[in-house]
């Protein structure tokens, strides 16, 4: 039998994230030796989905500690199949509180009225050169947000190493404000999402040569 739709007493935001985060070597230094590894492309997506105004969601939401009381839920889509020598969340879903530090990533979400992104850069999750903490933008309804960022590295999470270079993408939609929540049974059956093609661009990427 399926599951109940769940009905929250207050409206939650639901955010989609589609990331790309690609880290290389010197053998990689032109953009022609990666310019396919990097590119978007249709991303078969088991992170959840709205339709007829129900966010339908994976059952391991349920192991976030927020979930009962979120007040945003983050859906992650990765455009990259193997794993990349940079600190990043693993979860395909997060759950966010009102006035909490959200920090995931690079990247901190603030909420109160409005959704604010800011920068929270480290040398594990963008290498150098070091960039400043700053409000990078809000997140309105229905238009997409882009943030371009890189770095290199001369050290891993286990000891030194040749040097690693990295470049990643976040790309942000508000989808909107719900109520209703669909929990799915593993497996998930996945859905294809295309990455939106009008956005605005924030590019912090920084000479790296």
């Amino acid at each position: 039998m399926k599951p109940q739709p769940i009905i929250s007493k207050k409206s939650f935001r639901v955010i989609q994230l589609f990331r790309n985060i690609n880290s290389y070597g010197k053998d990689e230094k032109s953009f022609e030796d990666r310019k396919d590894k990097i590119a978007w492309k249709p991303i078969e997506s088991t992170a959840g989905f709205v339709k007829d105004n129900v966010v339908h969601l994976p059952e391991t939401i349920l192991e976030q500690p927020n979930f009962e009381h979120c007040d945003l839920i983050l859906l992650i889509d990765d455009n990259f199949q193997t794993f990349q020598n940079v600190v990043y969340t693993s979860e395909k879903n997060i759950c966010f509180r009102n006035k909490s530090i959200n920090k995931f990533d690079f990247l901190q979400i603030k909420l109160d009225e409005k959704v604010e992104l800011y920068l929270k850069p480290g040398y594990f999750e963008v290498g150098f050169p070091e960039r400043n903490e700053f409000k990078v933008c809000e997140l309105t309804l229905d238009k997409s947000v882009s943030i371009k960022i890189n770095g290199k590295r001369d050290f891993s999470l286990t000891g030194r190493r040749a040097r690693t270079f990295i470049e990643q993408e976040y790309i942000f939609n508000y989808i909107g404000d719900f109520t209703t929540i669909q929990i799915e049974k593993e497996p998930f059956t996945p859905i294809v999402k295309n990455v939106p093609t009008e956005k605005k661009v924030v590019d912090l990427m920084k000479p790296l040569w």
